[in-house]
């Protein structure tokens, strides 16, 4: 008969010994995209377990290389073996890396990354191995059992363990190995076989293989994304982003798609062609989300896709920053396409697909990117917070950190990137309706962990807090804190009687945040045009300011000093020197004597109240030349107090409520006088 020709792959019966021989010679190597060695000595413990039973261990699969692959060596631990040399024959691990180096490692007793492999350990008593300095008498290191004094170290183990002793060097030096090895391979098929076989532990992701692909003696991408891009953005305290984010944003640019096919189609010399300037697009890429999208960490992001896209503009471009048009419009395709929850499947092919929209803002174009919302409050209520890879929860995160959180204690501004905030992803800790709290008394069933029911908080102000219930912790808060209305706002909470926080009703408070969330991502996403919450209260705040500094300087003016007394109506006058006595009652730092001042008793005098004095008697001949007539004045007192009572107390608001609301504030601004603000401190009521 003829020769067989010899086939490309074939199984190998041979023993533990052999293993460890051929890795001590260099014959068997790691090439350049497996995986760290990250084995805790637990599993190295149940590795050797499986020898001493005789339990297999699995077959190693090894690729025989030609000479010109040996560049692909990678020495992951230092295990004493000199490197390869251009003329070495070298068959590379592609599965069983981290089984073959915890053997060695332990057989041989080194130290690896600060770990002692000499503290493996056999106990001879309980015949298991544990992690302990060795004794040589009942506690006896592995790689001494292994090692060329095993037989003259048996003869000090005390006779009763003897047998386990001889038990343990049979079994090790007799285990058989099974080795599986291809040949006849070039390194894209070999990658794909690793793919297919390599099951246990970590799997190798498309940008471990493109990098083996792409690997030369100048360039390593795998090194080069970690110093030039990885690193820097954790200096950034951006934290770590997928690097096959740099691998679809090069098959981006290079061939305008970037499915798995064009991302295995990368060369070398492409790699180090785009390389400047794709560094420089993820870094800008991820400045742009930050600063603008809320993005304050990659652990925010709700899809990768987002910085790879950010990042492909920055490189066709050519631009350092975004101008604000394209800026307007990059902010609302990644609030639609997050809470549209659009790169959730098919990410790649719409990546792809969505390139063209960049290249047309790039041209000057206006794309048109219209992902339909079909979000609803019960959306946000179901989606938890302990869910942190899914996009609407961290599409969440950014949209509170736009909001720009204030202390609720002190409205000092929260920094979100370096400090003072409980570690958000330990969602105990930002339960505005505490755990234990909903526990003890919350509804039957309730979610703790909805997304409404979050919100960011300091670490002071979490344990202060502990498991109050919100009825008593949020009164004390507002005690504290003057402006803590303001606060509240800053992370979209609802206030008043409707809120469900004074009543600790839950499912009440679920509705009502919720729908003020509902409220901005639809102001975010270009939905709703209508200013957010904090806007338009601060926007009625003003318009209040600027009635009562009109009533002020009116009455002033015609009047005199004494209008208090002699031209606002009794009741009028009554119910301000309550609310005052009330509120002194509760701020032990307000002084009586500031009341003294005639501007700053008009701030507690409530909205329909000026009405009355404007009306009153011989006030309205002073007034007419601004307001015109009593009718117009009534009606739009009455549609701006309804519309500021909703807005100010986050109660729900109908539609034509909004709209008389809005039509008053702009008449209230067409007549009202442009008036310098009064300084507390101009006038004294005179006694």
């Amino acid at each position: 008969m003829s020769d067989r020709p010899q086939r490309k792959i074939e199984v190998k019966p041979g023993q533990l010994v052999n293993l460890i021989a051929d890795v001590e010679t260099g014959r068997y190597r790691i090439p350049q995209f497996q995986r760290e060695y990250v084995w805790s000595k637990s599993k190295v413990r149940e590795l050797f377990d499986s020898i001493y039973r005789e339990f297999p261990i699995g077959s190693f699969f090894l690729w025989d290389a030609e000479r010109r692959h040996n560049h692909l060596f990678r020495q992951l631990v230092d295990l004493g073996i000199p490197a390869v040399g251009d003329t070495d024959d070298v068959s590379f691990i592609l599965d069983g890396q981290q089984r073959i180096t915890s053997l060695y490692v332990t057989l041989k007793g080194l130290t690896v990354n600060g770990t002692d492999y000499r503290n493996i350990v056999f106990d001879l008593k309980e015949e298991a191995f544990k992690d302990r300095s060795p004794d040589n008498k009942r506690y006896v290191s592995v790689s001494d059992i292994w090692g060329p004094e095993a037989m003259r170290l048996s003869r000090y183990i005390d006779e009763g363990y003897v047998d386990a002793y001889d038990r343990c060097y049979q079994v090790l030096r007799t285990y058989p190995t099974s080795i599986v090895e291809v040949r006849d391979k070039e390194l894209p098929d070999v990658c794909k076989i690793f793919r297919r076989i390599n099951q246990a532990g970590k799997r190798l992701d498309r940008f471990d293989l493109i990098s083996a692909m792409t690997f030369t003696s100048d360039f390593d991408l795998r090194e080069r994304f970690k110093k030039d891009i990885k690193d820097r953005l954790e200096d950034k305290l951006f934290g770590g982003i997928s690097a096959a984010m740099v691998t679809q944003l090069l098959a981006l640019v290079k061939h305008g798609l970037c499915t798995e096919r064009y991302e295995y189609s990368l060369t070398a010399d492409d790699i180090q062609g785009y390389w400047k300037d794709a560094v420089a697009g993820i870094l800008l890429a991820a400045d742009t989300l930050r600063k603008n999208m809320g993005v304050v960490n990659a652990d925010y992001l709700p899809y990768g896709a987002f910085l790879t896209l950010l990042a492909y503009y920055y490189m066709k471009s050519g631009n350092r920053g975004m101008p604000s048009e394209h800026l307007e419009w990059a902010k609302q395709w990644f609030w639609r396409a997050s809470f549209g929850q659009y790169y959730g499947s098919a990410g790649p092919t719409k990546m792809s697909r969505d390139k063209d929209l960049f290249d047309k803002l790039i041209a000057g174009e206006q794309p048109v990117f219209d992902v339909p919302l079909r979000l609803t409050v019960q959306d946000l209520v179901k989606t938890r917070m302990t869910w942190t890879r899914t996009a609407l929860r961290n599409a969440f995160m950014c949209l509170l950190a736009t909001c720009k959180p204030l202390d609720l204690r002190n409205n000092t501004p929260l920094d979100l990137v370096a400090g003072g905030i409980s570690d958000f992803t330990n969602n105990e800790k930002h339960h505005i309706f505490p755990r234990a709290f909903l526990k003890r008394s919350g509804p039957e069933n309730a979610e703790i962990h909805a997304l409404p029911n979050f919100c960011f908080l300091t670490a002071e102000l979490n344990k202060r807090i502990l498991d109050n219930e919100p009825a008593t912790y949020i009164p004390e808060l507002q005690k504290e804190n003057a402006e803590f209305g303001k606060a509240a706002r800053s992370h979209l909470l609802p206030l008043g009687l409707d809120s469900g926080l004074l009543d600790n009703d839950y499912l009440k408070f679920l509705k009502a945040r919720g729908q003020l969330l509902l409220d901005e991502i639809g102001r975010l996403c270009g939905e709703i045009s209508t200013p957010r919450q904090e806007e338009r209260q601060e926007a009625i705040e003003q318009l209040e300011t600027a009635i009562r500094d009109c009533i002020h300087e009116v009455l002033s003016h015609r009047v005199g000093d004494n209008y208090w007394k002699s031209n606002v109506p009794p009741a009028v006058r009554d119910g301000a020197e309550k609310r005052i006595q009330l509120d002194i009652a509760k701020h032990p730092d307000l002084k009586a004597e500031e009341f003294n001042l005639l501007r700053r008793k008009l701030d507690y005098v409530n909205v329909m109240d000026y009405r009355t004095i404007i009306e009153n008697g011989a006030n309205w001949p002073h007034f007419e030349p601004i307001f015109r007539r009593k009718q117009d004045l009534q009606n739009y007192l009455e549609q701006f107090s309804e519309y500021r009572n909703c807005i100010m107390h986050s109660r729900p608001m109908s539609e034509l409520t909004r709209m008389g609301g809005e039509t008053a504030m702009i008449w209230f601004e067409s007549v009202l006088p442009s008036v310098e603000p009064v300084q507390n401190g101009e006038e004294e009521d005179n006694e």
